[in-house]
């Protein structure tokens, strides 16, 4: 009986099946052990995988697949030379990557054909208003991509972000969790996990092809292409509370507290005594500088903070 790797496979199929993982790893949703698996089983899978991946090159390619206009060429311009015409295989490898587009949520579709990108360390806000009618705030170690166009896209692969839209204006976000058609309004998007929370503090929208509609008040949690819509109004101010540099606690654990506080610092501040994970912590704290949360920790609980020599803030019974 033949060895399964001696039996040959069709390119194409091979084109298909790179492209279905390369959806996969965009979106978050592939198994890490088995894509390896597969890549290293047959040098033909690892040359398919990096010619589906390399498409992102292909830009032109790329915009004729996804209907973008492509430029006006004249009646009277010269055909292509002989060697210049695309080849069936290179042609496969673009509608593979076309599908793996449509499969990931426009993830890699954006990322392809983005010309423009932005990203804030940890610690630093950026604000971006570069797409006449949208502007951009980054949080703490974000990391977006955008093209300008009729139809605004913006893809948000770190962090969190505010997005204001002017009348007039639309913008389609791209997220692991799927896709946000927005209308004219003000926005905050924060990606967690593999998900993405959108609160609507004006403005309204859908969701992917489903159209699943919010509105001001809403606060959506789009997983796999499908969203959880809650209205928490009275939670709005404390999400968008990173935007004047605080954070807003309401009586959370002191681990829920530190995981937020910490999206801010380099160096981190850990908890050393098991027990005080208990403490619930609430009030209004500068994310800026962490001697304020720090102070508040010592007077209401009697909590030591020390530093240690990586850099870290441990934190322990006086």
């Amino acid at each position: 009986m033949s060895d399964r790797s001696e039996i040959p496979e069709p390119a194409a199929d091979l084109t298909d099946i790179a492209a279905g993982w390369l959806a996969s790893l965009d979106a978050g949703t592939a198994d890490r052990r088995a894509f390896e698996a597969w890549r290293a089983e047959d040098v033909r899978h690892a040359v398919a995988f990096a010619e589906v991946a390399s498409t992102w090159r292909d830009m032109s390619e790329l915009a004729r697949i996804s209907g973008d206009p492509k430029p006006a060429v004249p009646d009277d311009a010269p055909a292509p030379a002989p060697d210049e015409q695309p080849t069936r295989r290179r042609m496969l490898r673009i509608a593979a990557a076309a599908g793996a587009m449509a499969l990931a949520g426009g993830g890699f579709a954006m990322r392809a054909a983005a010309r423009n990108s932005a990203e804030t360390r940890i610690g630093e806000r950026r604000a971006i208003s570069e797409v006449p009618g949208l502007s951009v705030n980054l949080n703490t170690d974000s990391s977006i991509y955008w093209k300008d166009g009729k139809s605004p896209r913006l893809w948000l692969e770190r962090g969190e972000i505010g997005i204001q839209l002017d009348p007039g204006r639309r913008l389609s976000l791209m997220t692991p969790g799927g896709t946000f058609h927005l209308a004219p309004g003000d926005y905050n998007a924060r990606l967690r996990g593999s998900s993405c929370e959108l609160a609507v503090l004006s403005g309204s929208g859908t969701l992917g092809d489903a159209a699943r509609p919010f509105q001001p008040g809403d606060v959506a949690l789009a997983t796999a292409g499908q969203a959880n819509v809650r209205q928490r109004e009275s939670d709005l101010t404390r999400i968008t509370a990173w935007r004047r540099d605080t954070l807003v606690l309401n009586g959370e654990s002191l681990d829920y507290a530190l995981a937020e506080m910490n999206r801010y610092l380099r160096g981190k501040i850990v908890i050393g005594d098991p027990d005080l994970s208990r403490l619930r912590i609430g009030g209004t704290f500068a994310t800026t500088n962490p001697t304020e949360f720090l102070e508040a920790l010592r007077t209401s609980f009697g909590v030591k903070a020390t530093a240690g020599a990586d850099g870290n803030i441990v934190l322990t019974h006086a």
